[in-house]
């Protein structure tokens, strides 16, 4: 169940300013920096033998993370959002003047981003990575009004309390006393009880004490009696295994092994929640690989999203196409532009439906460009 922390109340950013701006002289805007960011993970992901991205679906990635009405954690670990709400309040506020990018600190992201090897890029948090955070410059002072961090220069949006738009403050710096329920440490750090302490990076080797610390794609060796361990790669199929979180995300360990059991790539297999239990009495869920233009059919086989405006699906839609499975219908759907009347987030082209005034006064929604972030339940 969605939980909105933060209501839309700024003034609607007009949309007339068209389409995607490019920035002067060649230099990197919001949409191709998304772009080179969505094909770098991508082709990371590509990487993995075990993974949910191969050779055969790569070029469909990136449409397919842009696309999702499925919130994830694709910001901070923890925080569920719906990519593109994130992706266009970013636009916006580059469109505003009140974030820039910068050019060198972008290819730095890059390079890192490049480096990695997630099985699943649903799992890669592109703030929670500081020489990526640190390529949004943002131009409002303290105590100006503020619609996300990434506006603030110098310092974060606080919009706690459900308020929108919040006020930029001050970060904490590094040994600063602080309050995690207040305040924010800045970039690379965090608030524990000592202050602001540096933020362990989560990559290969660092110190542990649970998952959480690492990368989600990495997990927390720690040997029996030792109260510290290090991050280490999951695993890929085959290799040895005593728990499911040391394997990759989509496989499982069954008989000490990480076993490829739950994914499919293949139309026709099975889907869904199955009859048997695992050996811990859990259901066993099959899933269908949504980067290979998969979804679970009614039938609980996975089958092809559909690729054409009217036709049934169970949850999805070929991206590619722009199309979205309405889930009161069940069929497919070319999304609403702004301005237009919905009912739901998913009708929209923004992945946002808004309640505002009508002509005479009455609550009306409508499709609009996200002004404030919607933050979802895990």
């Amino acid at each position: 169940m969605k939980k909105q922390l933060f209501l839309a109340t700024l003034l609607f950013v007009l949309s007339s300013c068209g389409g995607d701006s490019k920035s002067e002289g060649g230099e990197m805007n919001m949409t191709n920096f998304f772009d080179r960011y969505l094909e770098t993970l991508c082709n990371a992901s590509a990487k993995c033998t075990s993974g949910f991205v191969n050779s055969e679906n790569v070029s469909f990635c990136p449409k397919t993370i842009l696309n999702s009405a499925k919130p994830f954690d694709a910001f901070h670990k923890g925080e569920a959002v719906i990519f593109k709400h994130k992706y266009e309040m970013l636009k916006n506020a580059e469109e505003m003047g009140w974030v820039s990018l910068d050019m060198t600190q972008a290819e730095t992201c890059f390079s890192i981003v490049a480096q990695m090897e997630p099985c699943n890029p649903l799992d890669v948090q592109l703030f929670d990575i500081p020489e990526c955070a640190k390529v949004f410059k943002g131009t409002k002072q303290l105590r100006d009004e503020c619609n996300q961090d990434e506006e603030c220069k110098n310092g974060w949006c606080n919009m706690r309390g459900e308020l929108c738009p919040g006020t930029c403050v001050d970060y904490k710096q590094p040994d600063q006393s602080c309050n995690s329920s207040v305040d924010k440490c800045v970039i690379g750090y965090e608030c524990r009880s000592s202050g602001c302490s540096k933020s362990s990076t989560g990559a290969v080797n660092d110190p542990c004490v649970n998952n959480s610390d690492c990368t989600t794609f990495l997990f927390c060796y720690v040997k029996e009696g030792d109260s510290f361990g290090v991050c280490l790669k999951r695993k890929g199929e085959g290799l040895a295994c005593t728990d499911t979180n040391e394997c990759v995300v989509g496989l499982s360990c069954v008989d000490n092994l990480c076993t490829r059991s739950r994914i499919s790539d293949t139309a026709g297999s099975p889907c869904g929640v199955q009859e048997e239990k695992d050996e811990n009495g859990n259901d066993i869920v099959l899933e269908c690989n949504r980067f290979s233009k998969l979804e679970c059919g009614p039938a609980n086989v996975c089958q092809k999203m559909p690729t054409d405006s009217n036709l049934q699906c169970s949850e999805f839609c070929d991206s590619d196409r722009g199309l979205y499975c309405d889930s009161s219908s069940h069929t497919c759907q070319w999304p609403k532009s702004a301005g237009v009347p919905c009912s739901s987030n998913e009708q929209c082209a923004s992945m946002y439906c808004a309640v505002v005034a009508g002509t005479e006064g009455e609550v009306v929604q409508v499709c609009q460009d996200p002004q404030c972030l919607i933050i979802y339940e895990n």
